[in-house]
């Protein structure tokens, strides 16, 4: 064991792995509990200073603020956004079970199509939403909204031919 043993440090400063974190950011709720924690004397700052991507505790939020410009946090933010392997894909990458893998890729090709579909469905729910706000807010009625073949719809018609009376009056 040399003066510069790489084992002495590895082990010094070690942070979470990338899955864990992952999974610390794959919701909403596991962000805010992680953002809002309770004061604890046992961490630096109180644990109120907290980067969630590299699982650190910081003094104050100015020493925060740096880190997050830093490169290391870059780094760490960036390699984040892939998905980290699975045990499950390093055992099919090794030539074991690669059955499983095969039938979890296809619930996950499923579970991706599903969100596409849904997503589909979602914004047809929105652009149709809008269109009943607008009417609502303009107080046009809803069955007007139809487009012609201008692209125009039957309100903004008829917004266009009132704006064309009253010029024609006040000329």
């Amino acid at each position: 064991m040399g003066r510069y043993s790489v084992k002495r440090y590895k082990t010094k400063r070690r942070a979470r792995d990338l899955d864990l974190v992952y999974n610390d950011l794959s919701s909403k709720e596991s962000i805010l509990k992680l953002k809002n924690q309770p004061l604890d004397e046992t961490k630096p700052g109180l644990g109120q200073y907290y980067c969630i991507e590299c699982a650190k505790y910081f003094e104050t939020q100015p020493t925060l603020d740096l880190h997050r410009r830093g490169k290391v946090h870059k780094r760490r933010a960036k390699e984040l956004k892939q998905r980290p392997y699975s045990p499950l894909e390093s055992q099919a990458a090794a030539g074991y079970n690669v059955q499983r893998f095969m039938e979890s890729v296809e619930k996950y090709k499923q579970l991706e199509q599903n969100k596409k579909d849904n997503q589909a469905e979602y914004d047809a729910l929105v652009l149709q939403r809008n269109d009943t706000l607008d009417a609502i807010i303009t107080g046009i009625p809803s069955g007007t909204l139809e487009q012609d073949a201008d692209g125009k719809t039957q309100a903004e018609g008829q917004a266009d031919a009132n704006v064309d009376a009253e010029a024609m009056t006040d000329a």
